[in-house]
């Protein structure tokens, strides 16, 4: 017999919450740690449409990256959407674990993933020269590539067609930094360039930032925050398959990435 708390202090080997960014919040965010699971569903977002999935299916667990709840709410109720989701899982006896900056940041997590991907050499950690929370990974490609080599290369990685460039298409590249998810901003771009990367992939970028990287010819490669973070649930999913035998891990049919592409 599985129980929660048996997941939990598995997944916590895995992206360790000493890892994760002061301000997150992670871990076991709603139900019981003696719960027993036979079914768990992976995701990126608990969505309304995964609440039903996971109800549809009988899971007694939610394994999702991003938190559930992240900011301190000040009452649960039927009148807010999150409300209504908090609800609903606990009406249904479902608990819900989010691992987030703590996944970003471990070796098992998506940046190393995304790495290994590229088959990057020399790989270290990236982050703001001042920050406590190292969750990047920067290092050498195997061989030059083109900037438009190289957003290929993550399109194909991340099944992202929405990949996009801002710099000479075919400016060399040869060392890269990124980080997975919202790190499209100005202090982020000037690590990279301090760093001696010679571009910087990340998700979510201002258009100022986006200029700014334009005006001072530093080549960066945009991915749909959606794409370039649930390719980690695959690996996640075979990592908890292989621990618990007895428990069915389903990765979301239902949730869907919230922007359309044409």
């Amino acid at each position: 017999m599985t129980l929660i708390k048996d997941i939990v202090q598995y997944l916590d080997t895995v992206a360790p919450p000493e890892q994760k960014d002061e301000v997150d919040n992670i871990g076991l965010i709603v139900g019981h740690m003696q719960e027993e699971v036979t079914a768990a569903v992976l995701c990126l977002d608990v969505t309304v449409d995964v609440i039903k999935e996971a109800k549809d299916i009988g899971a007694q667990l939610v394994i999702s990256h991003h938190p559930f709840i992240f900011r301190p709410i000040s009452s649960i109720t039927d009148q807010t959407l999150l409300g209504k989701k908090i609800t609903d899982v606990i009406k249904n006896g479902i608990s819900v674990f989010s691992a987030h900056t703590n996944l970003d940041a471990s070796e098992q997590g998506i940046n190393a993933y995304i790495a290994k991907m590229l088959r990057l050499k020399n790989i270290k950690r990236f982050d703001q020269p001042d920050s406590s929370w190292q969750g990047g990974r920067m290092g050498q490609l195997e061989s030059s590539l083109t900037l438009k080599q190289l957003a290929k290369k993550l399109k194909d990685i991340l099944n992202d067609d929405t990949v996009r460039t801002v710099g000479n298409l075919q400016k060399q590249i040869e060392k890269v930094a990124f980080i997975s998810g919202g790190a499209g901003k100005s202090e982020y771009l000037d690590a990279a360039i301090s760093s001696g990367a010679d571009c910087y992939i990340s998700c979510d970028f201002a258009h100022h930032v986006m200029l700014e990287a334009y005006e001072k010819d530093f080549p960066i490669i945009i991915c749909s925050h959606y794409y370039m973070e649930r390719i980690i649930l695959a690996s996640l999913k075979e990592l908890l398959d292989a621990k618990f035998s007895g428990v069915k891990f389903l990765l979301s049919q239902k949730e869907k990435n919230p922007v359309s592409i044409l």
